[in-house]
């Protein structure tokens, strides 16, 4: 099980932005880190709360989930957009080799999990999810409706060349999904 911080305890200026590196795989990623005075995590995992599911996309691996029932929740993953996107607005020369962009340009590279208050994350079909009855069913099986809790891994930001043109993405992963209810 992956340590993660409960979505009411996070707090947003404790999450570290490291320099680009290249990862395992060859690709560019700026490392989130999550730092207090007792914790030092080398990604910042959290705990959602109970969220509904709109839909599931198969093709696209995209879980949709409903955060209006949790405005606390939805704050601090806007809070979380907007501190990456001023982050690196203010050093983007040392991350992305530019100069002169305006805030918007910079909101404008990223591709966000959050739009409104949906939240996206991206699971593949065969994931195992947990449920309260002990049994196991598949991300692919989750309905429209079903109500889920989970860990959101969020690694770090990654560099993306779609179109020739850079796009920087909220590396993510869900290392812990658990349906709620019936």
């Amino acid at each position: 099980m992956i340590l993660s911080i409960p979505h009411q305890a996070i707090e947003i200026g404790n999450i570290h932005v490291t320099p680009f590196q290249i990862d395992r795989f060859g690709k560019p990623i700026a490392r989130l880190c999550y730092k207090d005075n007792s914790i030092d995590f080398h990604d910042v995992s959290i705990l959602s709360p109970p969220l509904r599911i709109l839909d599931y996309n198969p093709d696209t691996s995209r879980l949709r989930l409903d955060v209006s029932d949790h405005p606390q929740f939805h704050i601090k993953m806007h809070t979380l957009h907007e501190y990456l996107i001023g982050t690196f607005y203010t050093h983007q020369q040392s991350f992305l080799n530019v100069v002169n962009y305006s805030y918007e340009a910079i909101r404008h590279l990223f591709y966000f999990l959050l739009d409104n208050t949906t939240l996206s994350l991206f699971i593949y079909p065969t994931v195992v999810v947990k449920t309260s009855s002990g049994e196991a069913c598949r991300v692919s099986e989750l309905k429209a409706g079903d109500t889920i809790r989970c860990v959101i891994r969020l690694q770090g930001v990654s560099q993306l060349i779609y179109r020739d043109e850079l796009r920087l993405r909220l590396h993510h992963s869900v290392p812990s999904l658990w349906k709620l209810g019936a």
